[in-house]
Order: C-alpha cells, then structure tokens, then sequence
C-alpha cells in the first residue's frame, strides 16, 4: 500500500466524482436555509398582501420544523435502507410540492400547508442525505467538506431576499417566485437520480479521495464495513443512552437557534435600533463573503485542530457579535460588524455537528448515530425564529441580542464538557 498523500485543508482534493457530492450537497443547504433567510422579506410582504402577522408566521414556520422531526426519524431509517441518494430524491420531490402549494397560497392555512410539507420533506436531503453523503464520502476529510458544502446556506442568505423582492416587483409577484423555486427544485431531483452514488465505492471512487489503497483492499476494507454493519453493538437504544450523544446535539444545536434565529430576524432587530429597514436587507445581501469565509476557515480549522476547539470558537463568535449589536447597535458600523460576526458564526454552526458526529462515531455507525443527534438539534434549530420572536415580545427587539449572548454561554457548557475521541465504528482489520 502506498503512503497517503497528506490532505491539503486549505485546497482541498475531493476529486471530479467527490467535488459532484459536495455540489449537491452544496444545492441542499441553499434550500435548507430558506425559511432561515427569506423571511426578512417574505413575512413583511405576507403582510401587506394579507395582513398575516410576523409573531403567527414565525409560529407556523417553528411548528413546521418540530413536526419534521419526525421526518427525521422517518428519513433516517428509510435512509439507511434505501440509501442516501433515494432518500435524497423522495425529499426533493416533497420540497417541490411545497414550493408549488406556496404558490397558490392565497390563506394563512395553504401558507401553513406548505410550509409544513417544505420542512417535512427538506430533512430527507438537507440533513439526512448530506449527512449520509458526507459521512461516507469524506470520513477523514469531513470538515473541509462541510466547509464547502454549507456555503449553499450563505449564499442563500445573500441571493434570496433580493430575488423574492425583483418577483414582488414584477408581474409574476411572489406566486411566481415559488413556481420558479418549484422548478428549480424538480431539476435538482433529475440530477440527483442520474449521477449521485450513496459511497465512493459504488462509484469507482475513493472516500477522501485517497488513492493509496488498492481498488482490492478499498473492496475488501468496504465489505468489511458492510459486514460489521450487521452485526454492530451501537443500536439506538444505546446511542440514546450515550452521553456524547447529548452533548453533541445540544453544544451544536443551541448556537444553530440563536444564529438561525438572529439572521431571521435581522432586519426588525436593526430597525429596534433605529436602523433604516433596508440596511439589514443591505448587509444581508453584502456581507455574504464573510459567511463564505466562515464556511470556509472553518472547515480549515477543523481538519488542523479538531471539531470539538473549532465549535468552541464558533460559539464564542457569535455570542460576541450578539453582545456587540446590544451595545452598539445605534451604530452603523457596529451592526455592520455584527451582522459579519453572525454570518461567520453561523456558517460554522452549520458544519460542526455533522463532524462531530462522525468523530465521536465514525464512519461505520454514523448512520444510527446522526439520527438522535440530529432531533435533538433540529428541536433548537428549528425553534429559532419563534424563541428571539418570544424575546421580542417579552423584553423588546433590543434584548434578542443579549438573549443570543447569554444562551452562547450555556452552548460552551456541554461542549467543552464532550470527550473527544471516537467511542464507535471499531471494525476489526481496519
């Protein structure tokens, strides 16, 4: 067996079938981040077209992602049967039919129907599939891949508000935003069926793209998995038992909320401050490169010290941007600055629990692993919106970002407190 080649964080090497995943995966996380994104635009519009309120949609959108929950253990088992790749495909469809109830959504119910069946649906590719994917594909190489990968969020964050406002603009109005997002949705299931591969080996290919094993051992090493697979002592009763399993979904899930949330309610949070309305639209739309750069520092970061140092400094990021904003908010540049440190922070969050499982779990018993993992952070991830909307409503637009500091704090508790090292996927002859 040849020396493996050492792996080049800052240029990665996933190969021409490896690059293919992480594009897809990349397409999964634009359309992961939708609702995270356009509702600084979307809710505003609703609004005056039909007079839904911010507090009710807010609801809806957090009610939506609890009941995918359930999605997630449905996809996650179905996953491991069917394999990424068609688990990614029936999402995919589902996300469509979402997109095109929107469009006809002419009531509050048709809105709650489709935003239900999006989210419902979403968790099939947007976290199962990528999961999956990401797990199988790059398990030594994880983090520059979700590094890449999770750029789809930012760049979602950057393109969206002013797309849906040119369709607001036009003659095809928000209707026609969703048929276009519908459409858009349906070709990305065609792609995805015709040349997405569940592991490198189905498609010729090497997982991390590391070509210093031979086709043979790859074979012999893959069927090994496979059989070990079968017969593996880590059920889900058992990662339910674990504690790595917790702290994993709590130390990632709680800087999710409050970056998810934050970015949600951007613009309302700034204009507390009086801020012009469209200056958090402005920094939405401009200061994607620094999300960008976030996704991508961040995946650097975690392949040269670590997942568990990395989250750490995630958390920290954005409970500093939230406490900068409360000071300073009156301030232009402040927000300007703050809004940069949560698309950085952001970003990060979106990457380190998917890593994190796969270093605590490896690559063999990831697939029951990332399921629990994965309730437990979509509980606070999907109740971002709603909570910072809760604190508004409470303790005024301002205190959302002293809420984002003080809940930053408690997230650095079960992380520094996850022992880092790999407990599972010990397949004897690898």
């Amino acid at each position: 067996m040849a020396e493996s080649k050492k792996f080049n964080a800052w240029l990665p090497d996933f190969g021409t079938k490896g690059w293919g995943i992480t594009i897809a995966c990349f397409v999964f996380f634009y359309f992961y981040s939708f609702w995270n994104a356009a509702t600084n635009t979307l809710f505003g519009l609703f609004n005056e077209m039909y007079g839904w309120q911010q507090t009710d949609m807010s609801y809806v959108i957090t009610i939506a992602g609890w009941i995918s929950l359930i999605a997630v253990v449905l996809f996650g088992t179905l996953g491991r049967r069917i394999g990424a790749k068609m688990v990614s495909v029936i999402g995919l469809t589902g996300s469509a039919t979402g997109f095109a109830v929107l469009a006809c959504a002419r009531t509050f119910a048709i809105f709650t129907a489709g935003v239900v069946i999006f989210n419902f649906s979403m968790v099939a590719y947007a976290t199962i599939g990528v999961g999956l994917l990401g797990s199988s594909w790059f398990p030594r190489t994880k983090g520059a891949f979700m590094g890449i990968a999770t750029m789809g969020m930012t760049i979602s964050s950057a393109t969206l508000n002013p797309i849906i406002l040119g369709f607001a603009g036009s003659s095809l109005g928000i209707s026609g935003f969703f048929w276009v997002m519908a459409a858009i949705v349906a070709a990305t299931v065609v792609v995805v069926f015709l040349f997405v591969r569940n592991n490198p080996e189905e498609a010729g290919a090497y997982p991390d793209n590391d070509r210093s094993v031979s086709r043979e051992e790859l074979e012999a090493e893959f069927r090994a998995a496979q059989e070990y697979k079968k017969t593996s002592p880590w059920t889900m009763a058992r990662v339910l038992k674990t504690p790595q399993t917790w702290l994993i979904g709590l130390g990632t899930g709680l800087p999710m909320m409050v970056g998810a949330g934050t970015i949600a309610l951007l613009v309302p949070t700034l204009a507390s401050y009086g801020q012009d309305p469209m200056l958090g639209v402005v920094l939405l739309s401009s200061m994607w490169p620094i999300g960008l750069l976030g996704h991508y520092l961040i995946g650097v970061l975690d392949q040269k010290l670590g997942t568990k140092k990395t989250t750490i400094a995630v958390i920290c990021v954005l409970g500093l941007g939230g406490l900068l904003m409360r000071i300073g908010g009156a301030n232009t540049v402040v927000c300007a600055v703050a809004t940069g440190m949560f698309m950085f922070g952001l970003s990060g969050a979106a990457n380190v629990c998917m890593s994190l499982t796969a270093s605590i779990y490896g690559r063999e018993d990831f697939e029951v692993a990332y399921t629990p993992i994965q309730v437990i952070f979509n509980v606070l991830n999907f109740a971002g919106v709603s909570v910072m909307s809760t604190v508004a409503a409470l303790a005024g637009q301002q205190n959302v970002m002293l809420a984002v500091f003080i809940i930053c704090i408690v997230a650095l508790v079960p992380v520094i407190a996850l022992p880092y090292r790999q407990i599972a996927s010990n397949v004897r002859g690898m």
